[in-house]
Protein backbone atom coordinates (compact mmCIF):
# COMPACT_ATOMS: atom_id res chain seq x y z
CA UNK A 1 0.00 0.00 0.00
CA UNK A 2 1.32 3.45 -0.83
CA UNK A 3 2.92 5.64 1.83
CA UNK A 4 0.23 8.29 1.48
CA UNK A 5 -2.49 5.70 2.02
CA UNK A 6 -0.85 3.91 4.94
CA UNK A 7 0.48 6.85 6.89
CA UNK A 8 -1.24 10.02 5.76
CA UNK A 9 -4.64 8.99 7.06
CA UNK A 10 -3.08 8.02 10.38
CA UNK A 11 -1.42 11.42 10.64
CA UNK A 12 -4.70 13.19 9.99
CA UNK A 13 -6.28 11.09 12.77
CA UNK A 14 -3.31 11.78 15.06
CA UNK A 15 -2.44 8.07 15.34
CA UNK A 16 1.16 8.19 14.20
CA UNK A 17 3.26 5.05 14.15
CA UNK A 18 6.61 4.87 15.92
CA UNK A 19 8.44 6.06 12.85
CA UNK A 20 6.40 9.25 12.72
CA UNK A 21 6.70 9.77 16.46
CA UNK A 22 10.46 9.70 16.10
CA UNK A 23 10.27 12.35 13.39
CA UNK A 24 8.02 14.45 15.63
CA UNK A 25 10.40 14.24 18.56
CA UNK A 26 13.33 15.29 16.41
CA UNK A 27 11.44 18.20 14.91
CA UNK A 28 10.59 19.58 18.34
CA UNK A 29 14.30 20.27 18.75
CA UNK A 30 14.31 22.50 15.67
CA UNK A 31 13.49 26.19 16.02
CA UNK A 32 12.56 28.46 13.09
CA UNK A 33 15.19 30.74 11.65
CA UNK A 34 14.78 34.43 12.32
CA UNK A 35 14.91 36.78 9.37
CA UNK A 36 18.36 37.92 10.45
CA UNK A 37 19.67 34.36 10.73
CA UNK A 38 18.15 33.52 7.37
CA UNK A 39 19.79 36.51 5.71
CA UNK A 40 23.18 35.53 7.16
CA UNK A 41 22.74 31.97 5.89
CA UNK A 42 21.68 33.21 2.47
CA UNK A 43 24.61 35.60 2.22
CA UNK A 44 27.01 32.81 3.15
CA UNK A 45 25.51 30.47 0.56
CA UNK A 46 25.62 33.20 -2.09
CA UNK A 47 29.36 33.68 -1.75
CA UNK A 48 30.01 29.95 -1.96
CA UNK A 49 27.82 29.05 -4.92
CA UNK A 50 28.27 29.58 -8.62
CA UNK A 51 25.66 31.69 -10.38
CA UNK A 52 22.67 29.74 -11.60
CA UNK A 53 23.10 28.76 -15.21
CA UNK A 54 26.82 29.60 -15.27
CA UNK A 55 28.38 26.16 -14.79
CA UNK A 56 29.99 24.71 -17.91
CA UNK A 57 28.27 21.35 -17.47
CA UNK A 58 24.81 22.91 -17.30
CA UNK A 59 25.32 24.73 -20.58
CA UNK A 60 26.58 21.68 -22.46
CA UNK A 61 24.75 18.58 -21.27
CA UNK A 62 21.35 17.03 -20.80
CA UNK A 63 17.78 18.20 -21.31
CA UNK A 64 15.79 20.96 -19.63
CA UNK A 65 12.29 21.59 -18.34
CA UNK A 66 11.02 25.16 -18.12
CA UNK A 67 8.32 25.75 -15.50
CA UNK A 68 6.37 29.00 -15.27
CA UNK A 69 4.07 29.86 -12.39
CA UNK A 70 1.53 32.57 -11.67
CA UNK A 71 0.02 33.74 -8.42
CA UNK A 72 -3.48 34.02 -7.06
CA UNK A 73 -6.53 33.75 -9.26
CA UNK A 74 -8.74 35.47 -6.68
CA UNK A 75 -12.01 36.41 -8.34
CA UNK A 76 -14.15 38.92 -6.52
CA UNK A 77 -17.59 39.70 -7.87
CA UNK A 78 -16.23 42.89 -9.49
CA UNK A 79 -14.09 40.66 -11.70
CA UNK A 80 -16.49 37.92 -12.68
CA UNK A 81 -19.33 40.35 -13.33
CA UNK A 82 -17.12 42.02 -15.95
CA UNK A 83 -16.68 38.58 -17.55
CA UNK A 84 -20.40 37.90 -17.78
CA UNK A 85 -21.75 37.28 -21.29
CA UNK A 86 -25.10 36.30 -22.74
CA UNK A 87 -23.96 32.67 -22.57
CA UNK A 88 -22.23 32.63 -19.20
CA UNK A 89 -18.73 33.95 -18.45
CA UNK A 90 -15.61 34.49 -20.51
CA UNK A 91 -12.33 35.68 -18.94
CA UNK A 92 -10.14 35.30 -22.05
CA UNK A 93 -9.70 39.02 -22.71
CA UNK A 94 -8.44 39.60 -19.16
CA UNK A 95 -5.39 37.39 -19.68
CA UNK A 96 -4.87 38.00 -23.41
CA UNK A 97 -1.91 40.41 -22.92
CA UNK A 98 0.10 37.76 -21.05
CA UNK A 99 -1.02 34.65 -22.94
CA UNK A 100 2.15 34.32 -25.00
CA UNK A 101 4.33 34.33 -21.87
CA UNK A 102 2.27 31.61 -20.20
CA UNK A 103 2.18 29.41 -23.30
CA UNK A 104 5.93 29.48 -23.85
CA UNK A 105 6.80 27.00 -21.11
CA UNK A 106 7.01 23.25 -20.75
CA UNK A 107 4.76 23.38 -17.67
CA UNK A 108 2.65 26.28 -16.43
CA UNK A 109 1.25 26.37 -12.89
CA UNK A 110 -1.46 28.66 -11.47
CA UNK A 111 -2.67 29.23 -7.94
CA UNK A 112 -6.46 28.81 -7.85
CA UNK A 113 -7.10 30.74 -4.66
CA UNK A 114 -10.84 30.01 -4.66
CA UNK A 115 -13.05 27.13 -5.63
CA UNK A 116 -14.55 27.18 -9.11
CA UNK A 117 -17.82 25.37 -8.43
CA UNK A 118 -19.79 27.91 -10.45
CA UNK A 119 -23.46 28.67 -10.07
CA UNK A 120 -24.29 25.10 -9.01
CA UNK A 121 -23.62 26.05 -5.38
CA UNK A 122 -24.01 29.81 -5.74
CA UNK A 123 -21.28 32.25 -6.68
CA UNK A 124 -19.50 33.97 -3.81
CA UNK A 125 -17.16 36.86 -3.13
CA UNK A 126 -15.32 38.04 -0.01
CA UNK A 127 -15.28 36.53 2.56
CA UNK A 128 -16.73 33.29 1.11
CA UNK A 129 -15.51 32.83 -2.43
CA UNK A 130 -16.75 30.74 -5.33
CA UNK A 131 -15.91 31.66 -8.92
CA UNK A 132 -17.51 30.76 -12.25
CA UNK A 133 -16.09 27.51 -13.63
CA UNK A 134 -15.35 29.22 -16.94
CA UNK A 135 -12.19 30.73 -15.47
CA UNK A 136 -10.70 27.25 -15.91
CA UNK A 137 -11.42 27.42 -19.65
CA UNK A 138 -9.41 30.63 -19.83
CA UNK A 139 -6.53 29.15 -17.85
CA UNK A 140 -6.46 26.20 -20.24
CA UNK A 141 -6.54 28.57 -23.20
CA UNK A 142 -3.49 30.49 -21.99
CA UNK A 143 -1.47 27.33 -21.38
CA UNK A 144 -1.92 26.43 -17.71
CA UNK A 145 -1.28 22.71 -17.11
CA UNK A 146 -1.92 22.36 -13.38
CA UNK A 147 -3.54 24.44 -10.64
CA UNK A 148 -2.98 24.48 -6.92
CA UNK A 149 -6.53 24.22 -5.59
CA UNK A 150 -5.94 24.35 -1.84
CA UNK A 151 -5.97 27.61 0.14
CA UNK A 152 -7.59 29.10 3.20
CA UNK A 153 -10.72 29.55 1.04
CA UNK A 154 -11.08 25.92 -0.06
CA UNK A 155 -13.90 25.12 2.37
CA UNK A 156 -15.78 28.42 1.88
CA UNK A 157 -18.76 26.58 0.37
CA UNK A 158 -18.33 23.37 2.35
CA UNK A 159 -17.63 19.88 1.06
CA UNK A 160 -20.29 20.30 -1.61
CA UNK A 161 -18.42 23.27 -3.04
CA UNK A 162 -15.07 21.48 -3.03
CA UNK A 163 -16.45 18.46 -4.87
CA UNK A 164 -18.30 20.61 -7.41
CA UNK A 165 -15.10 22.58 -8.02
CA UNK A 166 -13.05 19.44 -8.58
CA UNK A 167 -15.73 18.16 -10.95
CA UNK A 168 -15.40 21.38 -12.97
CA UNK A 169 -11.62 20.95 -13.14
CA UNK A 170 -11.89 17.33 -14.23
CA UNK A 171 -14.48 18.15 -16.88
CA UNK A 172 -11.94 20.52 -18.40
CA UNK A 173 -9.05 18.08 -18.06
CA UNK A 174 -7.19 20.43 -15.72
CA UNK A 175 -4.75 18.72 -13.37
CA UNK A 176 -5.00 19.92 -9.77
CA UNK A 177 -3.06 19.45 -6.56
CA UNK A 178 -3.83 20.14 -2.90
CA UNK A 179 -7.57 19.45 -2.70
CA UNK A 180 -8.95 16.06 -3.65
CA UNK A 181 -12.25 14.23 -4.05
CA UNK A 182 -11.30 10.98 -2.29
CA UNK A 183 -8.44 9.17 -0.58
CA UNK A 184 -7.72 7.43 -3.88
CA UNK A 185 -7.43 10.82 -5.57
CA UNK A 186 -5.22 12.07 -2.72
CA UNK A 187 -2.94 9.06 -3.12
CA UNK A 188 -2.46 9.64 -6.86
CA UNK A 189 0.85 11.47 -7.46
CA UNK A 190 0.68 14.62 -9.58
CA UNK A 191 3.45 14.14 -12.13
CA UNK A 192 4.02 15.81 -15.50
CA UNK A 193 6.79 14.61 -17.79
CA UNK A 194 8.41 16.92 -20.32
CA UNK A 195 11.59 16.35 -22.34
CA UNK A 196 12.35 13.19 -20.40
CA UNK A 197 12.17 14.98 -17.04
CA UNK A 198 9.46 14.08 -14.52
CA UNK A 199 8.16 16.98 -12.42
CA UNK A 200 5.98 16.23 -9.39
CA UNK A 201 3.76 18.55 -7.37
CA UNK A 202 2.50 18.75 -3.77
CA UNK A 203 0.48 21.56 -2.16
CA UNK A 204 -0.51 22.59 1.36
CA UNK A 205 -2.34 25.45 3.09
CA UNK A 206 -1.92 26.81 6.62
CA UNK A 207 -5.63 26.71 7.51
CA UNK A 208 -9.23 27.19 6.42
CA UNK A 209 -10.32 30.48 8.01
CA UNK A 210 -11.75 28.64 11.00
CA UNK A 211 -13.78 26.19 8.93
CA UNK A 212 -13.40 22.45 9.40
CA UNK A 213 -13.10 19.51 7.05
CA UNK A 214 -15.73 16.80 7.57
CA UNK A 215 -14.59 13.82 9.59
CA UNK A 216 -12.72 11.28 7.47
CA UNK A 217 -12.63 13.74 4.54
CA UNK A 218 -9.36 15.46 5.33
CA UNK A 219 -8.37 14.91 1.70
CA UNK A 220 -10.66 17.81 0.75
CA UNK A 221 -7.90 20.22 1.81
CA UNK A 222 -4.31 19.26 2.62
CA UNK A 223 -3.01 21.39 5.46
CA UNK A 224 0.56 22.07 6.56
CA UNK A 225 1.74 19.21 8.76
CA UNK A 226 5.43 19.32 9.54
CA UNK A 227 5.57 15.61 10.27
CA UNK A 228 3.72 14.52 7.15
CA UNK A 229 5.14 16.89 4.54
CA UNK A 230 8.75 15.59 4.68
CA UNK A 231 7.47 12.04 4.23
CA UNK A 232 5.36 13.02 1.24
CA UNK A 233 8.22 14.94 -0.36
CA UNK A 234 10.56 11.99 0.02
CA UNK A 235 7.92 9.65 -1.39
CA UNK A 236 7.35 11.95 -4.38
CA UNK A 237 11.08 12.33 -4.96
CA UNK A 238 11.36 8.58 -5.37
CA UNK A 239 9.13 8.92 -8.45
CA UNK A 240 10.31 12.17 -10.09
CA UNK A 241 13.36 14.15 -11.12
CA UNK A 242 12.09 17.52 -9.86
CA UNK A 243 9.68 18.20 -6.99
CA UNK A 244 7.69 21.43 -6.71
CA UNK A 245 6.06 22.05 -3.32
CA UNK A 246 3.42 24.78 -3.09
CA UNK A 247 2.89 26.24 0.38
CA UNK A 248 0.20 28.73 1.36
CA UNK A 249 1.20 30.58 4.53
CA UNK A 250 2.58 33.86 5.83
CA UNK A 251 1.14 37.24 6.73
CA UNK A 252 -1.23 38.95 4.32
CA UNK A 253 0.10 42.13 2.67
CA UNK A 254 3.59 41.77 4.17
CA UNK A 255 6.36 42.10 1.59
CA UNK A 256 8.89 40.08 3.60
CA UNK A 257 8.48 36.48 4.79
CA UNK A 258 7.68 35.68 8.40
CA UNK A 259 9.80 33.40 10.56
CA UNK A 260 7.14 30.71 10.10
CA UNK A 261 7.35 30.99 6.32
CA UNK A 262 11.12 30.71 6.41
CA UNK A 263 10.95 27.70 8.70
CA UNK A 264 8.29 25.94 6.61
CA UNK A 265 10.21 26.50 3.38
CA UNK A 266 13.39 25.30 5.07
CA UNK A 267 11.57 22.17 6.25
CA UNK A 268 10.48 21.42 2.67
CA UNK A 269 13.97 22.11 1.40
CA UNK A 270 15.54 19.83 4.02
CA UNK A 271 13.15 17.06 2.95
CA UNK A 272 14.38 17.38 -0.63
CA UNK A 273 11.97 19.74 -2.39
CA UNK A 274 13.62 21.24 -5.45
CA UNK A 275 11.48 24.36 -5.67
CA UNK A 276 9.18 25.74 -2.96
CA UNK A 277 6.52 28.04 -4.36
CA UNK A 278 4.87 30.21 -1.72
CA UNK A 279 1.63 32.13 -1.59
CA UNK A 280 -1.12 33.62 0.60
CA UNK A 281 0.18 37.16 1.39
CA UNK A 282 -1.40 38.55 -1.85
CA UNK A 283 1.75 40.59 -2.43
CA UNK A 284 5.15 39.68 -3.81
CA UNK A 285 7.92 38.43 -1.52
CA UNK A 286 11.54 37.57 -2.40
CA UNK A 287 13.15 34.56 -4.01
CA UNK A 288 15.58 32.40 -2.08
CA UNK A 289 18.43 30.23 -3.36
CA UNK A 290 19.68 27.26 -1.33
CA UNK A 291 22.06 25.34 -3.59
CA UNK A 292 22.52 24.24 -7.19
CA UNK A 293 19.30 22.19 -7.19
CA UNK A 294 17.06 23.92 -4.62
CA UNK A 295 15.43 27.34 -4.50
CA UNK A 296 12.08 28.98 -3.89
CA UNK A 297 9.82 32.01 -3.83
CA UNK A 298 8.17 33.10 -0.59
CA UNK A 299 5.10 34.67 -2.22
CA UNK A 300 3.99 35.00 -5.82
CA UNK A 301 1.34 37.60 -4.98
CA UNK A 302 -1.90 38.07 -6.90
CA UNK A 303 -2.29 37.58 -10.63
CA UNK A 304 -5.98 38.24 -11.42
CA UNK A 305 -7.99 39.72 -8.58
CA UNK A 306 -10.49 42.35 -7.50
CA UNK A 307 -8.27 43.72 -4.73
CA UNK A 308 -7.44 47.35 -5.33
CA UNK A 309 -4.41 48.35 -3.30
CA UNK A 310 -1.42 48.89 -5.59
CA UNK A 311 0.71 46.28 -3.83
CA UNK A 312 -1.97 43.64 -4.43
CA UNK A 313 -2.16 44.51 -8.13
CA UNK A 314 1.50 43.76 -8.80
CA UNK A 315 2.20 40.10 -9.49
CA UNK A 316 4.30 38.26 -11.99
CA UNK A 317 5.27 35.19 -13.93
CA UNK A 318 7.93 33.11 -12.23
CA UNK A 319 10.17 30.93 -14.37
CA UNK A 320 12.51 28.24 -13.11
CA UNK A 321 14.35 25.89 -15.43
CA UNK A 322 15.86 22.60 -14.36
CA UNK A 323 18.47 20.68 -16.30
CA UNK A 324 18.91 16.92 -16.14
CA UNK A 325 22.53 16.12 -16.92
CA UNK A 326 23.61 13.06 -18.81
CA UNK A 327 24.67 11.39 -15.57
CA UNK A 328 21.13 11.82 -14.15
CA UNK A 329 21.94 14.71 -11.83
CA UNK A 330 19.37 17.52 -11.81
CA UNK A 331 20.42 21.14 -11.34
CA UNK A 332 18.68 24.50 -11.36
CA UNK A 333 19.66 26.08 -14.66
CA UNK A 334 18.06 29.52 -14.26
CA UNK A 335 15.42 31.61 -12.48
CA UNK A 336 13.62 34.59 -14.01
CA UNK A 337 10.70 36.78 -13.00
CA UNK A 338 8.51 39.04 -15.13
CA UNK A 339 6.42 41.55 -13.12
CA UNK A 340 2.78 42.00 -14.11
CA UNK A 341 0.06 44.47 -13.21
CA UNK A 342 -3.64 43.75 -12.67
CA UNK A 343 -5.55 46.68 -14.16
CA UNK A 344 -9.01 47.13 -12.63
CA UNK A 345 -10.78 49.14 -9.97
CA UNK A 346 -10.22 51.88 -8.94
CA UNK A 347 -8.45 53.02 -12.13
CA UNK A 348 -10.65 51.08 -14.56
CA UNK A 349 -13.91 49.15 -14.66
CA UNK A 350 -12.27 46.63 -16.98
CA UNK A 351 -9.89 43.94 -15.72
CA UNK A 352 -6.68 43.16 -17.55
CA UNK A 353 -3.36 41.54 -16.60
CA UNK A 354 -0.43 43.14 -18.43
CA UNK A 355 3.37 43.19 -18.24
CA UNK A 356 4.32 45.88 -15.74
CA UNK A 357 7.00 46.98 -18.21
CA UNK A 358 4.13 48.25 -20.39
CA UNK A 359 3.24 50.82 -17.74
CA UNK A 360 3.40 53.71 -20.20
CA UNK A 361 1.13 51.98 -22.71
CA UNK A 362 -1.50 51.32 -20.03
CA UNK A 363 -1.01 54.56 -18.06
CA UNK A 364 -0.06 52.74 -14.86
CA UNK A 365 0.74 55.33 -12.21
CA UNK A 366 4.34 55.29 -10.94
CA UNK A 367 5.09 52.37 -13.24
CA UNK A 368 8.85 52.84 -13.39
CA UNK A 369 9.10 53.23 -9.62
CA UNK A 370 7.10 50.02 -9.19
CA UNK A 371 9.42 48.17 -11.56
CA UNK A 372 12.48 49.38 -9.69
CA UNK A 373 11.05 48.50 -6.28
CA UNK A 374 9.94 45.02 -7.40
CA UNK A 375 13.34 44.31 -8.91
CA UNK A 376 14.97 45.22 -5.60
CA UNK A 377 12.46 43.28 -3.50
CA UNK A 378 12.57 40.04 -5.46
CA UNK A 379 16.38 39.93 -5.34
CA UNK A 380 16.63 40.89 -1.66
CA UNK A 381 17.86 37.42 -0.64
CA UNK A 382 19.61 36.31 -3.82
CA UNK A 383 21.13 37.67 -7.01
CA UNK A 384 20.51 34.40 -8.80
CA UNK A 385 17.13 35.45 -10.16
CA UNK A 386 16.81 37.77 -13.14
CA UNK A 387 13.93 40.25 -12.97
CA UNK A 388 13.11 40.92 -16.62
CA UNK A 389 10.76 43.24 -18.47
CA UNK A 390 9.52 40.40 -20.67
CA UNK A 391 10.01 36.65 -20.79
CA UNK A 392 10.85 35.21 -24.18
Amino acid sequence: MQLRNKQAQQVFKFKLKRKLLLVMSLLTLWTPLSLVQAQMTIDKNESAMQSVGQSSESSQEGSTVRVRAIGDILLHDFVYERARTANGYNFDSMLAPVKSYLENADITVANMETIVAGESVGLGTYPFFNAPSQIVDTLKNVGVDIVNNVSNHTMDMGAQGVLASIKALKQRDMMYVGSYESWEDYNTPRIIERNGIKVGFLAYAYGLNGLERPQNQQYLATLIDKQLIPLEIKDLNSKVDVSVVIIQNGEEYETMPTADQIATHQMARDAGANFVLGGHPHVLEPFIYYNESQAGLFSHGNFLTGQYETATKVGGITEFTYRKLNDGKVILDSMRFMPTYNIGLPESNEYLVVPLADWQKYNIANGQALMDEIRQRMTRFTNKVQVVDYLD
